[in-house]
């Protein structure tokens, strides 16, 4: 049976999905010559310099301490000599805090200090290891995993769901790290199970990767506690509400958090990075990108973190022909890139390039009461209305309707015959609700 949810869209694989071109590439690696690395890829406080110019660093060096409750330390992702310490327009409104290093050609590593075996390591030493490898979410939220492992007292988690769907079009990130190393992924999931006391997790992936099904299963076969569930193809199945309605039946209550039902999701290379700061004392300073679209050599690249757009599409062959638009992220849910001078974060699984042609926004029309965006919305709010509330400056009513509750999948969106920009409207209606205190 494949595990599923109310609501949803397919999108035409032929012109939208985009996943061919760089499925079942091997992993490549890639290390560049200089980066530029944020110090604000969390979700909480930015982390703070502790590196000036003209300082040489180490790989997994701590260059920038971790401030707040949220805080995670930042690691330098190659050897060199750290070259600014400045600011820099990146994917943000503002500009971010940013480390600059160039390489010395030796990528030589600090020393590290991994704890041994994640199934006999003691288990209360697993979050300040996974904390001071400065590891955040890698599905796209970058919210810190440590904080996600520590729940409160009375949310009682009882499953951990490792989100393998990799529904967002164009990538593949996710797919091929579960086909070349499935083991990394079951010994960070159980690394996690351990340190939070919870004796289920469910390995989530859809039915469009049967062969990821395969290599997980096998990786897990006499793994205590761990299982691999097989979902149905459908955007947006690796949003963390659908996710856990598909797999446990349970809803995540309105304004509420996973937690609240119970559960804790992460996402396959989250899971990675905790098995590798348990086993081999390494920091988060590399993750896999999909590098795709009008490139020639589409692939999946493990890239340092702060490598530039530029870097990583030159090493994919550099464009086929002149881009229209460069998303950071899938085509759904995106990040248009002001240029290749930004750089790849924690958050980056994904750089797309789009040709002019397919870059063209069609201009909107009025809207035909025709229900497509209600029927597709997978948190089952009212688009249109939610729209006619965002375009009148009633935010507070907009709130009164759930608006909150959206998580920007951009499925009304993508249905809508009048080509209106639903998903854009609400996340902006959000932003102001919250800086707002509506």
């Amino acid at each position: 049976m494949r595990l599923s949810f109310k609501g949803g869209i397919h999108p035409l694989k032929e012109l939208h999905e985009g996943k061919d071109k760089s499925m079942h590439k091997p992993i490549k690696e890639l290390v560049p010559e200089k980066v530029a690395i944020q110090v604000d890829m969390h979700v909480g406080a930015p982390s703070q310099p502790i590196v000036k110019k003209g300082d040489q660093v180490k790989v997994g060096q701590v260059i920038a301490t971790a401030v707040g409750n949220l805080g995670i330390p930042v690691h330098a992702s190659i050897s060199g000599a750290v070259t600014a310490v400045t600011n820099r327009q990146m994917l943000g409104k503002k500009a971010s805090a940013i480390i600059e290093i160039t390489s010395d050609g030796q990528d030589e590593w600090v020393e590290l200090h991994p704890l041994g075996d994640v199934e006999t390591v003691p288990a209360d030493k697993i979050i300040q290891q996974v904390k001071d490898a400065g590891i955040c979410g890698l599905g796209g939220a970058c919210f810190p995993t440590h904080v996600k492992m520590s729940p409160a007292d009375d949310k009682k988690i009882d499953t951990i769901i490792i989100n393998g769907s990799e529904c967002e079009t164009f990538l593949t990130a996710d797919h091929q790290l579960m086909l070349e190393e499935p083991e990394r992924i079951v010994n960070g999931t159980r690394a996690i199970m351990r340190a939070m006391n919870v004796k289920t997790g469910v390995i989530a992936i859809e039915d469009n990767k049967m062969d990821a099904v395969k290599t997980m299963t096998d990786a897990a076969s006499g793994r205590e506690g761990v299982s691999v569930v097989v979902l149905k193809t459908k955007y947006p199945q690796g949003s963390e509400k659908n996710l856990i309605k598909a797999v446990t039946k349970r809803e995540v209550p309105s304004g509420g958090l996973p937690c609240d039902c119970g559960v804790a999701v992460f996402n396959v290379g989250t899971a990675a990075a905790v098995a590798d700061a348990i086993m081999e004392g390494k920091p988060l300073v590399k993750r896999i990108t999909t590098v795709t679209g009008c490139v020639k050599e589409p692939s999946n690249l493990k890239v340092r973190i702060g490598t530039s757009f530029q870097d990583a599409i030159d090493f994919a062959g550099g464009f086929t022909e002149e881009p229209g638009k460069i998303f950071a992220g899938g085509s759904m849910t995106g990040i248009a890139a002001p240029n290749t001078d930004v750089c790849i974060s924690k958050a980056n699984n994904g750089i797309v390039v789009l040709n002019k042609k397919d870059s063209v926004v069609k201009s909107p029309t009025g809207c035909i009461r025709c229900g497509r965006c209600i029927d597709a919305c997978p948190i089952m709010l009212n688009p249109q209305k939610l729209k006619e509330l965002c375009d009148a400056g009633d935010l507070a009513g907009a709130k009164k309707r759930y608006i909150m509750e959206c998580c920007a999948c951009g499925a009304c969106s993508y249905v809508c015959p009048a080509k209106l920009e639903l998903s854009a409207s609400f996340k902006e209606a959000k932003d102001k609700i919250t800086a707002r205190g509506v």
